[in-house]
This record gives structure tokens, sequence and C-alpha cells, in this order.
């Protein structure tokens, strides 16, 4: 049996979001089960949850190996991310590989000013929607989605968020060459529910066939610049040969 518009709106309803709410979006269209409508239905669940003094944001991040262009560069963080970009009504921030696509009344002040040296930091486009009593959505997904955690990790200023690397982007036209922030290995990051639910900053439910958290988003960023700050290497994963969380551990070493 198919899920409608309707009785999405009606679950995202009964986790917390409500009119006027500010959300970032992390899902799997495929968790969710079958859909009338597919990710063009969760969006317009997404928007109607929120109505219209409410603003709905998504990651909308890109290869490092293709030229950015906002209108034309396609999300690689799931359907429901790329439904959103595609709007009419949607702004989308200028990061070459991190941006932040967004609806509603708030939308062009959260997306403006993107840097490429600020992907996923203090003032990018996610902080300033959580600073703004932003609430976080996991549809389907866990922590490891969760792209607010890096902002808590630019916050807490753990020493190994110093990468950069080169990509392109598009500006008037042009194809030109950008360093940007990179952000890190995300495979650690379900350290955090249990430490968000012992805090009380989480709504539980389940939508369709996927399991549902709606987080405070402030809040998050608190609990996890906490943890950080007692443990720079908590978010770290444990995977064998991962290069990254291998370099945060040098780095958190040398800073000690």
């Amino acid at each position: 049996m198919s899920l409608s518009r309707d009785e999405l709106r009606a679950g995202l309803r009964g986790l917390g979001l409500e009119s006027g709410s500010r959300v970032v979006v992390h899902s799997s269209v495929s968790n969710l089960g079958r859909i009338e409508g597919g990710a063009e239905a969760v969006v317009n669940a997404l928007l109607d949850a929120v109505g219209p003094g409410g603003t709905v944001a998504a990651p909308t991040f890109t290869r490092y190996d293709e030229p950015y262009d906002p209108d034309e560069s396609p999300s690689t963080t799931g359907a429901v991310t790329e439904a959103l970009r595609q709007r009419d009504e949607a702004v989308r921030s200028p990061h070459p590989t991190k941006s932040i696509a967004a609806i509603g009344p708030d939308a062009d002040a959260l997306v403006a000013d993107h840097t490429p040296a600020n992907s996923l930091g203090p003032e990018s486009p996610l902080h300033r929607l959580l600073e703004r009593d932003g609430r976080v959505l996991l549809l389907g997904v866990d922590h490891t989605a969760n792209s607010a955690i890096h902002v808590a990790e630019r916050l807490a200023n753990v020493p190994y968020r110093d990468q950069t690397a080169w990509t392109e982007t598009t500006i008037d036209g042009s194809v030109e060459s950008v360093e940007v922030n990179r952000v890190h290995c995300s495979r650690g990051f379900e350290v955090v529910r249990p430490l968000a639910e012992h805090a009380g900053i989480v709504a539980r439910g389940e939508i369709g066939q996927a399991n549902a958290r709606l987080l405070d988003g402030r809040s998050l960023l608190s609990v996890v610049v906490e943890l950080l700050e007692a443990d720079p290497g908590a978010l770290l994963c444990s995977v064998p040969g991962c290069d990254r969380c291998q370099y945060a551990r040098e780095r958190i070493a040398d800073a000690v």
C-alpha cells in the first residue's frame, strides 16, 4: 500500500513539525516504502507541514571533480534533495561542493554569502538555520547522514577540519578554480544518538516504513560541541583504512 502526501504530512506533524517551523531534512525515499508521487510528494508534504511561514532546507552536495553550477549541478545527497532544489521557488547557496537549497521566507537569508572556505561551519547556511530555532529531520536515515554534526565539529574547533581541496565553480558564465574547506568522515556519527536521546532533544516516530527523528538543532550543536571538547576524537570511525580518520587522529595527537 502506498503512502499518500496527506499521510506523510500527518506523520511529519505528529513528529513535531508545525506551521512556521524551520527544518533541514536528511532522508532516504527508499526506506519510506512506496510513496504516491515519490520524492516530489515528500517535498510537498514537508512544505505542507511547515506552511507558508516555514522554511524547508536540504543539503544538495555535489562532486569535487565536476564544475559546480547552482542551476544545473545535480544533488548527490538523495532524491528528496534533488526534487527540492529543482523547484522554481527554491534558492541554492553558491558553495561549490556543500551547497544548501531552501524554500520559504528565510531561504534567501540562509543561503547568502556561502563562501568556499566555509563549507559547513559557523555562519554557513546550515548553522544559520539551526541558530534560528531550526530542527534537524532524519527521515529513514541515521546520524551518519546528519550534516549538522559537521557544523558542530567546526564550532568545537577540532584540529582535523583544516583540510582543503581544489574544485571548479561557474561564476558569471566562466569556470574558475576555487579552494574549499573539506568536511570529514561521518561514519562514526551514530555515537551522537544516545547522547541526544539522553538530553531529551529528540522526537521519534515512524513514517511509512521508516524510522523518523526530529531534533532541536541548537541543542544538538551544544551536545556535540560538549562531546568534542571532552574528546576531540569522539566522532572518528573505526573502519580499517579510513584515511580521513587516520589523518584526524594524527592532527589531534599533534595538538596535544
